[in-house]
């Protein structure tokens, strides 16, 4: 909601994509039947994808880099998609 604000219509789907990617992360981490493996996966392609964002928000956000990068920080330690697909 906060990106909806603060950057323009052109930006917004880095961070829908980065949603999107975080819960296919999070499912695909799933999979596995060991728990240890589930949480090892998960955290490795949550930080890996933040990592990915961050460089293109310091590419195409220039003007508001500082903000973006701490929306993705957010929205990384915090969207659990299991709370909305159950």
């Amino acid at each position: 909601m906060a990106a909806l604000v603060i950057f323009p219509a052109f930006i917004q789907p880095i961070f829908l994509v980065y949603l999107g990617s975080i819960a296919t992360a999070l499912y695909l981490s799933s999979l596995p039947k060991s728990e240890a493996l589930n949480l090892y996966l998960a955290f490795l392609s949550r930080w890996a994808i933040f990592i990915v964002f961050t460089l293109f928000s310091l590419i195409y956000i220039p003007e508001n880099t500082l903000i973006a990068v701490f929306l993705l920080v957010y929205l990384n330690t915090t969207f659990n998609p299991k709370l909305i697909t159950t």
